[in-house]
């Protein structure tokens, strides 16, 4: 996975949606093309929980907060977006495969979330 400070947010977004495309090359091109903006953001999200991640492991899910003259601790907004985004990321991903026609996904070496998924659809 390359470093996010050595290749744009846009490059990245751009990668992962050709990457998608690609995991989704045996859907008909008439269900593809009308699933072109599930896919952008199905690779937006896949990004976006990439940076929250790093985000994340950075700086940990809890943060002190002061309210007054009381100070306590609270869930990082960080932590609560990566949370939101990870369940539409998810159900993106379930619209996705439910395009997939019998026979499955293309084999992979590596396995992604998004593939792990694929695969569960052929009972693996």
């Amino acid at each position: 996975m390359p470093n996010s400070a050595d290749v744009s947010r846009e490059d990245r977004i751009k990668k992962e949606f050709a990457r998608l495309r690609r995991l989704l090359k045996n859907v008909p091109k008439d269900k593809l093309s009308a699933a072109t903006g599930i896919i952008q953001r199905a690779a937006f999200m896949a990004i976006t929980l990439e940076d929250l991640e790093a985000d994340i492991n950075e700086n940990g899910t809890v943060e002190s907060f002061m309210q007054g003259d009381y100070e306590y601790d609270r869930q990082r907004p960080a932590a609560q977006l990566y949370n939101t985004t990870v369940k539409n990321y998810t159900a993106t991903c379930k619209q996705l495969t439910d395009l997939i026609p019998a026979g499955g996904a293309p084999p992979s070496k590596e396995k992604d979330a998004f593939e792990q998924i694929l695969g569960r659809g052929k009972g693996g």
